[in-house]
């Protein structure tokens, strides 16, 4: 239970019967005197709380990388310099070049039941901020009722017909402007989760494609190399059945061509999987006509792939933009536990008929009406409005710690990439020379066995390494396509940044605002501004803000020792721990974890 005390004060006019309408005018210039006499009385009992003062600071991000500066660690396609943009900002639809990839994502985006699930979390959001914006407009119930009593000896009817105004709360102090805020960044928020979806299910979809089609390419390979390793076992036998050869190179000859079998059985399996993961991702079969060619050489239109610099992960990643959305959320909720500490204004009324008849329900003299303001004032809360109001701020801290990490991950993400891309090019140069190095030592292995002066492990270790070196270049232009495919999904490229985003705006104003009346012009800079991503700061601006933040001091005064299990040693101590700042000093009395206070 809440040890709050709630001091409310009702001032309300009641006429059972209509009145002429100058005295009742006056009755509620009387009361709108009252009104301001109680306002007054309220906020000198809300004085009784210490309120925070409202802090005007910009909130400072630290993410300890250098956004300014460009990426490290690049091959001979990628560049990052202030002229050229991110790849980022492409569509996906210029971006990939493949039409057939184009197709199956096309389709994925149309069919994938977690991107429909994003999609329909945005119309949530949009609603819950339509029930935060519809806050702002007075709620008017009807009810009519009948009842059949007795009293002294008389039984009669009673009907009644009323129209009343719920408590309308007005917004004073901002807490219903700040829950509107918090709703409209919570929206932000979700679709920058529904475009962090978009942009993991076309990368998946792309890789998956590319899997595919060397999936298949290395099953073609497997099957030539079957083919041909047939026909070394045919020739094995026969040099074997004329008594040229021993049964020896017969024997090994079999095996290889067993080794190759199971390669074809495992592309097999590959291709499968990955029709698989392809099918699950576009969110159906897939036509016969997007399925990949074997060992595709390129699928994007890029030459060269421009990283940008770090500080453009700010706009175009998603999952960015949404941290950055729930820092924002968090510093509306902090407001919102600030107006907590103000009063609670609302205005209710009624009007209605009363008639012990039903024919003379709607008579002139069974009019009845009321209207008043009343007002809500925390007078003692044992401290709870002080620890809702410490829990938004910690909770923001906790947001802004989150943020921070996402920039990070960001950095890390495409710092990862470009260090996989730096030596594949290479990678790909030195696994072409060693397949013409074992294509002529195969020729030549070959070519000696045939005249008898080699054996044939030398043939067999020939064809070993030269399938292997073969596989190892398909592996290798796998990883070169899948690399240029993350490279633009950890920039943030594939959002389609150029479509619009429907921000809502307000559409109702609260009664104490009712006379600032936003033009289109207003609300359209209103939503520019909110969904506008972080401005990267000086380093003379960062430092401003470091030293306007209050310093913080935390001192511990033990007022008791507690031996907990009895063994003669403190194990705990209870004191008073008081916080000083700039801004507010608090004191908890509480048993610390990490103070342990010898005696």
């Amino acid at each position: 239970m809440s040890a709050q005390k709630i001091f409310t004060t009702n001032s309300a006019a009641v006429a059972i019967s209509a009145t002429p309408a100058q005295p009742a005018l006056s009755r509620i210039r009387k009361n709108s005197g009252r009104l301001i006499g109680l306002t007054a009385l309220a906020m000198s009992m809300a004085a009784c709380n210490t309120i925070p003062k409202a802090d005007m600071r910009p909130v400072l991000a630290e993410p300890n990388i250098p956004i300014g500066q460009t990426y490290g660690a690049f091959d001979k396609e990628t560049v990052s310099t202030a002229e050229q943009p991110s790849i980022a900002n492409q569509r996906w639809q210029n971006f990939y070049s493949d039409e057939r990839l184009k197709g199956l994502i096309a389709l994925g985006l149309e069919n994938n039941k977690d991107f429909e699930s994003a999609r329909l979390a945005i119309e949530k959001a949009r609603a819950q901020y339509q029930i935060s914006d519809i806050r702002d407009l007075p709620s008017i119930d009807g009810q009519a009722g009948y009842s059949r009593q007795r009293q002294r000896g008389v039984t009669g009817d009673g009907y009644n017909v009323n129209l009343g105004l719920a408590n309308y709360e007005l917004d004073f102090w901002g807490k219903i402007s700040s829950l509107k805020d918090q709703a409209l960044q919570n929206f932000l928020a979700t679709t920058a989760a529904k475009d962090a979806t978009q942009i993991s299910l076309i990368s998946n979809i792309a890789q998956s494609y590319a899997n595919l089609s060397y999936s298949l390419a290395q099953l073609k390979l497997a099957e030539a190399t079957v083919e041909s390793r047939e026909k070394s076992l045919f020739i094995a036998d026969k040099r074997f059945e004329a008594g040229i050869d021993p049964k020896l190179p017969s024997l090994q000859s079999s095996a290889s061509l067993e080794n190759a079998r199971l390669a074809v059985l495992r592309a097999q399996s590959s291709i499968l999987k990955s029709r698989n993961a392809l099918q699950f991702l576009v969110g159906g079969p897939i036509p016969t006509n997007l399925i990949p060619t074997p060992a595709v050489s390129n699928i994007t239109s890029q030459k060269i792939f421009s990283a940008g610099l770090p500080s453009e992960l700010l706009r175009y990643r998603p999952d960015v933009l949404q941290a950055e959305y729930n820092l924002k959320a968090a510093g509306a909720n902090i407001e919102v536990a600030r107006a907590s500490y103000y009063p609670s204004i609302s205005l209710a009324s009624s009007i209605g008929v009363s008639s012990g008849s039903l024919d003379d329900l709607f008579k002139s003299g069974a009019v009845g009406w009321s209207f008043g303001p009343s007002i809500s004032v925390p007078i003692f809360d044992a401290g709870r409005l002080d620890a809702n109001y410490d829990v938004a701020k910690i909770e923001r801290e906790q947001t802004l710690a989150g943020y921070e990490r996402s920039i990070q991950t960001a950095f890390r993400e495409v710092s990862d990439v470009l260090a996989t891309r730096a030596t594949l090019g290479e990678q790909l140069e030195a696994q072409y020379r060693l397949q013409d190095n074992f294509e002529q030592t195969y020729q030549i292995a070959d070519a000696r066995f045939k005249a008898g002066i080699a054996n044939y492990l030398d043939v067999l270790d020939a064809q070993r390494s030269l399938f292997s070196t073969q596989q190892g270049i398909l592996d290798l232009e796998l990883q070169k396509i899948v690399s240029q495919v993350e490279l633009y999904q950890a920039l943030g490229g594939g959002a389609n940044l150029d479509v619009p985003t429907v921000i809502p705006t307000p559409q109702h104003r609260n009664l104490v605002q009712v006379a600032n009346v936003a033009g289109n012009k207003a609300k359209a800079v209103h939503a520019i501004d909110t969904a506008s991503s972080a401005r990267v700061a000086s380093v003379q601006e960062a430092q401003a803000i470091k030293q306007a933040q209050p310093v913080e001091k935390a001192t511990f005064k033990p007022t008791a020792v507690v031996d907990v299990n009895n063994d003669g040693k403190t194990d705990a101590a209870v004191g008073i721990l008081t916080e000083e700042a700039t801004l507010k000093e608090t004191s908890v009395e509480q048993v610390p974890v990490t103070q342990i206070v010898e005696p």
